[in-house]
């Protein structure tokens, strides 16, 4: 008696219940088709309904239905992949005209400024071009409460993909000496377009990544766009320690060490939202099956 009062409610609703769709078992991968729900795996032993359970995800199936899921999980991995590819190549050009204080490979100042500019640029508006198919989502009010996000992503991207163009096609060729012009358009302009399309991936992705269960499992922890935003400005402290203080003197090393953190932090945290964007793409395109299409009544 004790026994069955100790029972999970879920097992009085898998009783006489079989698994009739193909379902491997969470733990060992044994098919467990054909077996009864509320039993456990005959390989490891572990309870079916646990793998029941990790297979059916009613919190994403409770979601507006999207009319186009590829296309829409295409579009939100290849626009955080087009920035990220942007960013790290406009990076790249930033350590060629590093400080020589800063050991850079010989090959990587040899590489040429304009053509790393063109293909960073080439990339940002890659990313926006991708973005229009979740405008149009909003349009349809598939995404409720995107709107703003999406407005804010696409004018940032336009600025970021601006921004370098102006750099490659005029700010090499107007020889402004003062330190000042260079911040503004190497550093300021381009940082505060980032900071914009950083402010719209926080209110776009995770509206996307309801639908993805390993997204909002992992939400807590990787999902920090507020300290993307946060090394945003460390950059520019850092950078504003650079330029501002005698070269070789240690707050121009403090202002370059803080720039090479706060940047491989950005780094390593677009490298975590394309794959975080990987397991939003895999869920709109094989969504969760439901429970009536895993089991019926045994015969």
């Amino acid at each position: 008696m004790n026994n069955k009062s100790n029972q999970p409610p879920i097992i009085e609703n898998l009783k006489e219940m079989v698994v009739f769709h193909w379902m491997p078992c969470a733990r060992c991968g044994y098919d467990l088709r054909s077996l009864h729900a509320d039993g456990d795996c005959p390989e490891c032993s572990e309870p079916i309904r646990f793998t029941i359970i990790e297979t059916v995800d009613p919190a994403s199936r409770r979601l507006t239905s999207i009319q186009n899921p590829m296309k829409t999980g295409n579009a939100i991995t290849g626009i955080v992949t087009a920035f990220t590819l942007s960013f790290v190549t406009a990076i790249v050009t930033l350590l060629i005209h590093s400080p020589s204080a800063l050991p850079i490979p010989h090959f990587f100042r040899a590489l040429p400024t304009s053509a790393l500019l063109w293909a960073a640029s080439g990339f940002g508006l890659l990313s926006f071009l991708f973005l229009i198919p979740i405008m149009q989502m909003c349009q349809r009010k598939e995404l409720k409460g995107c709107r703003r996000g999406i407005l804010i992503a696409g004018f940032g991207l336009l600025s970021w993909s601006s921004s370098l163009l102006f750099i490659v096609l005029f700010f090499f060729h107007l020889n402004l000496t003062s330190k000042s012009y260079a911040m503004l358009f190497d550093t300021f302009i381009p940082v505060i377009s980032a900071g914009l399309v950083f402010s719209g991936f926080r209110k776009l992705i995770p509206r996307l990544g309801l639908r993805s269960r390993a997204f909002r499992q992992a939400q807590g922890s990787r999902q920090r766009m507020n300290d993307l935003l946060a090394a945003l400005v460390v950059v520019i402290v850092g950078r504003t320690f650079l330029e501002t203080a005698p070269t070789g003197s240690n707050l121009s090393l403090l202002g370059l060490i803080v720039m090479i953190m706060s940047i491989s932090l950005i780094v390593i945290g677009l490298g975590y939202l394309v794959r975080n964007t990987f397991w939003i793409r895999q869920a709109l395109i094989t969504p969760p099956p439901a429970l009536s299409e895993l089991l019926k009544p045994a015969s």
